[in-house]
């Protein structure tokens, strides 16, 4: 009996793996569409971040000018060009000459303590972005990773094809009407012309981008930002995104206990007041939001408490479901193993949430079996489990992001529960 048991966890494994499609169930799917917010905006739309399932919007397709929402387009940039080896957070960045915002009034136009020729990280300038809006930061960054022959125009409109934002116009990194935009300005264009695009299509650039780098949830975190100049000179600086956000948002109608914690701000007079947020509710629920010209461009309240009003709409209407890490889907707690008597123990390997109106349920289709066996130390997603679920979800949301993926169950019961599962497979 001893060597039995033995074999049989042993038989629990292998180093790679192929994930089997759900077998398709007669069970009808369960329906839930997003909400229509009623919020004073152009547009607006309430996503869940862990599967990109929309749960609220507003005009959602409706093009609009997005000010320094851009920003978030030169972030997924950077992080493509950092994961494709391209660059490194350590490179260091020339300031170009069309990118020296140093005479412009900072309260006008935001920038750093910068001027052409100085260096500064990529890291440091990304940074930048996020806490101080900073335009000189985004204008450089873009024009250091368009290639030579290329416009910065160009490289932004290729990051934009990659994510699928059609109908869409960039025309600078920092979301400046190209008039104001000074040496980065584009004069076959128009001067009023300013970058636009939906509040779908911000929602898809901020998933993509907080799918890359989740620390940009900590943007808010700190009071100050710290930036090193021509690797010497370090610079200590107000963040914008810092204090003076948090004290705002203490002054918002919060009933339901809301975290808001970034992500980025967008103001112009063609704009208005935009804010892209990242959004925490009580029981950990995670969204993220858009709300474009919601106010005068000036207002540093009201985008605020409209995020906050959006979330709340939501979970108002809406009933979370959530599948917990390290927690068993039920009914499925084990996988069967093609040619083998064995099944391999699997629990839920990042937490997902999905969302139906008040009352509704739903399932998660039965799951086929695994190609071949797993190692025992394996720490490789297994399978993904599809919720019977229909509903909407953003464009670029892929299946993996809306699915559960599924791991070895790795607490201490994994033994018991492979012997078990083996005992009942006789």
């Amino acid at each position: 009996m001893i060597v039995f048991l033995i074999g049989v966890v042993v038989a629990i494994g292998f180093v790679a793996y192929k994930a089997p499609e759900a077998i398709k169930v007669k069970t009808p799917a369960t329906k839930d569409q997003p909400i229509t917010l009623n919020v004073k905006a152009k547009s607006a739309i309430v996503v869940d971040l862990t599967t990109g399932q929309v749960l609220g919007e507003k005009n959602p397709d409706k093009q609009a000018a997005i000010a320094s929402e851009s920003k978030l387009l030169v972030a997924y940039g950077v992080l493509k060009a950092v994961q494709d080896h391209k660059i490194n957070w350590t490179d260091q960045v020339t300031i170009p000459a069309s990118a020296d915002l140093s005479s412009q009034d900072s309260n006008a136009i935001s920038h750093l303590n910068m001027k052409a020729g100085d260096k500064v990280s990529v890291h440091d300038l990304y940074w930048s972005m996020f806490t101080n809006s900073a335009n000189d930061a985004a204008l450089s960054l873009t024009a250091f990773l368009t290639p030579s022959g290329s416009t910065s125009q160009d490289t932004l409109e290729g990051w934009a094809k990659d994510l699928n934002l059609t109908d869409s116009a960039w025309y600078n990194g920092a979301g400046l009407k190209n008039g104001d935009a000074l040496g980065s300005q584009i004069s076959s264009e128009s001067s009023s012309a300013a970058n636009h695009a939906s509040a779908s299509q911000v929602a898809q650039i901020a998933n993509q981008v907080l799918a890359m780098d989740p620390s940009l949830k900590t943007v808010t975190s700190s009071a100050t930002i710290t930036y090193t100049k021509n690797k010497t000179t370090k610079v200590t600086d107000t963040s914008g995104f810092g204090q003076q956000f948090a004290n705002i948002v203490k002054g918002l109608n919060n009933p339901n206990g809301l975290q808001l914690l970034g992500l980025k701000t967008g103001s112009t007079p063609e704009a208005g007041a935009c804010f892209t947020g990242y959004v925490v509710d009580k029981n950990g629920h995670e969204f993220l939001t858009v709300v474009n010209d919601a106010a005068d461009y000036t207002d540093n309240k009201v985008r605020f408490q409209t995020t906050l009003d959006m979330v709340d709409q939501v979970l108002a209407k809406e009933q979370a479901h959530t599948f917990n890490a390290g927690d068993q889907v039920s009914g499925q707690k084990t996988l069967a193993i093609k040619g083998d008597k064995a099944k391999a123990a699997v629990e839920i390997a990042n937490t997902k949430t999905y969302w139906t109106k008040t009352n509704k349920k739903i399932q998660v289709k039965t799951i086929g079996e695994l190609k071949e066996k797993p190692a025992a130390d394996s720490l490789a997603t297994l399978a993904y489990g599809q919720v019977n679920l229909k509903g909407k979800f953003l464009p670029n949301s892929t299946s993996h992001q809306k699915d559960l993926p599924l791991t070895l169950l790795h607490s201490s019961d994994q033994t018991a529960q492979s012997t078990s599962s083996q005992s009942s497979a006789k």
